[in-house]
Order: structure tokens, then sequence, then C-alpha cells
């Protein structure tokens, strides 16, 4: 239900009689059936409620009744009678409902295609493998677990080794170590996870091995909400480890794009020579959507490695770029060390009886020089309907499908509205300033609560506004969200 604003979709609303009076709003039909009673007839799982509800909609929608019989025994295959148990309560779900209500008026018309079903963690898992992933390190934390389920699941046919950890601590050190034997590696988290592992971060940084850290949003802190959604780690990511270091950060904005931010992660994360953050929520690490179709050519971009021929090789060279040439260990005449003190451009450490000022200076900038080359190569920000909009909304990450639905209500009362969707938050593209140039009014809308997004905009470019925060563990709703907005806008 789309709370605070009218849909442009009629729709209708099933909900369980049990639950008493509670707001209705308009365009919507309410249906209640006795979902909670049904369910007991088959199970003491309070939760089977969901599938007598799902039998009521597919009754609804005139949809055969095996169709969905078939998609309950598939999920349920190899777990005995629960599978059979969800069907008959599905079956009386479908039947309630048309006897009470009918069926719908209209006429649905499948398509032959075929679509993935597919959750943001499971396409994580797809897209890292697809850049070549070998190895997956971490310890179960919700929302991060699902790729580890995933690439577990399907290791031997991926050719991917997965090892539980006993801590974070553990996971993100065994990454980096196969990262430096030159094994395409990750590891990932949750926020209290990942708080484990920042020291870490920075010795990767330091010593220029390739690092991607697939972190999984949940409402926090602490222990927080650990099954709820939240975008509140944006600055815990940028600001992980100690000291100035060369980074990036993705938040790609659904699960098809999590697909292919993953392997763009890989492989930039090897060019560069520095960790490189995939940055999800739980609702888009473990909702499922569908997509219909994925590019499984493999993706896999990897750098030029030395090859014992390089005469007075140096491991941290000083180069234009920031990225020197990386050596594979145990390659002949290529003996160099790799430590996470500073070091001088063969890796020598210059950080124990004396510190050379001149060559910290060197090195800092050397590896700063990254973030300037990377910057020459950050794509466009992705934009909805900017063109000739008067107002704009700034989005990052999972927000975007609310987002979008909002602005389209907006659009039919008149106002002409579009988003800038910010999917790489760190570095910050300067093209945003250009984006908001001639606008009336912005407005971000954040997961969070301080607006961490806004904070970080306007202070690395100068662009402010109005801001929309939710923070109580659940994600947006489209109408509500397009009332909020249009109060801002209105101010």
């Amino acid at each position: 239900i789309n709370e605070g604003g009218a849909s442009p979709l009629d729709g209708i609303a099933v909900y369980d009689t049990a639950l008493g009076d509670f707001k209705k709003y308009d365009n919507v039909k309410y249906c209640g059936l006795p979902l909670g009673e049904i369910a007991q007839k088959y199970s003491k799982n309070t939760l089977l409620k969901n599938t007598v509800a799902i039998g009521a909609v597919f009754g609804y929608l005139s949809i055969d009744f095996e169709t969905l019989a078939g998609v309950i025994r598939d999920q349920f295959v190899g777990k005995g009678d629960i599978a059979e148990m969800n069907v008959k309560a599905a079956k009386e779900g479908y039947e309630t409902f048309v006897s009470k209500y009918g069926k719908s008026n209209k006429t649905l018309k499948p398509e032959n295609k075929r679509f993935y079903l597919i959750s943001g963690g499971e396409t994580a898992g797809m897209g890292a493998v697809r850049a070549g992933l070998k190895a997956y390190f971490g310890y179960p934390m919700t929302p991060a677990s699902s790729i580890i389920h995933y690439l577990a699941s399907h290791s031997k046919n991926f050719d991917v080794f997965v090892k539980i950890t006993e801590d974070e601590i553990s996971a993100i050190n065994m990454a980096i170590g196969a990262n430096y034997a030159g094994i395409r590696a990750m590891t990932g988290s949750s926020g209290g996870g990942f708080a484990l592992m920042t020291e870490a971060v920075g010795m990767a940084a330091e010593m220029e091995v390739p690092l991607v850290i697939y972190e999984a949003q949940r409402a926090g802190p602490s222990t927080g909400l650990p099954t709820k959604t939240e975008q509140g780690d944006l600055f815990q990511v940028i600001g992980a480890s100690q000291g100035d270091f060369p980074k990036a950060v993705f938040s790609p904005r659904n699960v098809e794009e999590v697909y292919y931010m993953a392997g763009e992660a890989l492989n930039l994360a090897e060019k560069y020579q520095m960790p490189v953050f995939l940055m999800v929520d739980l609702y888009l690490a473990e909702h499922y959507e569908t997509v219909e179709k994925f590019d499984l050519t493999p993706n896999i971009v990897r750098p030029k490695f030395a090859t014992g021929d390089e005469k007075d090789y140096k491991r941290y060279e000083f180069t234009e770029t920031g990225i020197s040439l990386r050596a594979l260990p145990g390659t002949p005449n290529l003996m160099h060390n790799e430590d996470s003190d500073e070091h001088d451009e063969k890796g020598d450490v210059v950080s124990d009886a004396v510190t050379d000022p001149e060559i910290r200076r060197k090195i800092m900038e050397k590896r700063m020089r990254k973030m300037e080359t990377y910057m020459k190569e950050l794509p466009p920000t992705p934009t909805y309907l900017l063109k000739d909009a008067e107002y704009v909304v700034i989005q990052w990450g999972s927000t975007q499908g609310a987002v979008e639905e909002a602005i389209d209500i907006l659009r039919a009362k008149g106002i002409k509205i579009g988003a800038i969707e910010v999917n790489r938050p760190y570095p910050v593209n300067p093209d945003i300033k250009e984006l908001v140039k001639g606008k009336k009014k912005v407005v971000f809308v954040e997961n969070n609560y301080t607006g961490q997004l806004r904070r970080l905009i306007s202070s690395e470019i100068g662009v402010t506004g109005e801001l929309v925060t939710k923070y109580d563990g659940e994600s947006f709703y489209p109408g509500a969200l397009a009332a909020q907005i249009e109060e801002r806008i209105r101010k």
C-alpha cells in the first residue's frame, strides 16, 4: 500500500481479518480473509499464513493453481511433508478468496520468456565468478551471508574455494593473502563484522594488494536490527582504517546492477591495486527480483605483471598513474619486500630507525595519484527523467525503485521532477554539480538518520539540499515518499 499518497494504479489488499481495524486508503479494494486461522489447520508455524495469502492472490488473478503448486514444490524440494502442507494451505487461500470475492476481470497475458528470479547476494556471487573469482572468505553475518550461501552451494560448479573463517579478522587477512599470491579473492560482512576488518583494509592499501569487500548494511549501531535494512555504513566504509589511501565505493541500485558491479569491482581492484567496496543493504541483498537476461560471457581483465626480465625491478615504482608493476611471489629475479610499514620504491622499510620524510611524501603522493587516474575514468552518474526536470532527487543504492515510482506519482500530478542516481558514491563524481545546475530545489533521499550521502556530497563538491530520511528498519514506500518529497519542494 502506498502510504501517504495515491498511486496511479488501483489494486487490492489481502489482509488477515484478525488484524482488526486499521487505516485504509483510496483506490484500493480491501479483501479480508482469516489467513492465520486457515494456516493453523496445517501448521503451528504462523508464517504459513503468507502462503495462504499468496494462494488468495493467485485466485484473484485467475492463474491456474497448479502453476503455484509447482513453484511451491520446487521451493521445498527435499523437505518432506512441508511442500504438500504449503500446497494445501495455498489452495484453501485460493478457493476461499474466489468464493468470497470472485476473480479479477483483467486478463493476464503471459510471455514465453525465461527470467532469472534472484537476490542481490546471489548476483554478487555470480558477477564475481564471471570476473574470475577463485576464493571467498567470510564469517556468516546477516545480511552478508547470502553471498556465502550461494557461492558455497555452487563452489564445485564454479571452481571457487569458499572458507567459513573463525572470525572477520581471519577472513580479510586470508583474502589479502590470496590476492597477494595472484588469486582473485573477496571477503564480506555486515557493518559489525566489517568493523573488525578495518585495520587490515589499511594493510591492503599500504601493501597495494587488490581487495574487494562486499559490505551488506543493516540497521545499527552494534547488533542493531539484524533483519532490517538501512544505509548507515557509508562513512564507516569510507573511513575504514587509519590514514589516507586510495579506494573506491560502489553502491549498486538493483539486483542486476549488483551482478555487473561485482565483476567491475574485481577488475578495478586489481588494476589499481587498492580496496574496492561493493555496498548493498539488507533489502537489496535478500529480496528477489526478476531479471530478463545476464551477459554470462567471462569478463576478466587482468593487468600486466612483472615477468622477471625487468632491470632493477621496483615493486612500488613512482609512476604518473600511481600504478606500479606487480610481481607474483616466487617469480625469479623479482625478490622484493611487501610490508605494512611505510617503504620506498623497492619495498624496503623506511619507518624503523630514521623515517625519511622525502620518501614518505613521494610514496604517499604516488599511491594517491591512483585516485586522480581513476577519477578520469569515472562513468557519468545515472539519471532518471532529469532532462526537463525543475526539481531533482538525489538517491543512492537500493532506494532507486521507490524514488523512481515516487517521481512517476509526482509527474502524474504535473510536477516536473527527476533523479540523480548515485551508484558510485566515492570518490564523488563532480558531474553531480553540473546535473543540479538550474534546478529549483534538490532533495536527498536516504535510508539513514543523518543523510550521509548529502553530507559527503556537500563536503566534497558543495551540493546540498532538503533531506528525506527513513530509519525504522524498513525501506521506502513510494506513495509516502512522493508525499514527503512534495512537501520538501513546496517549502
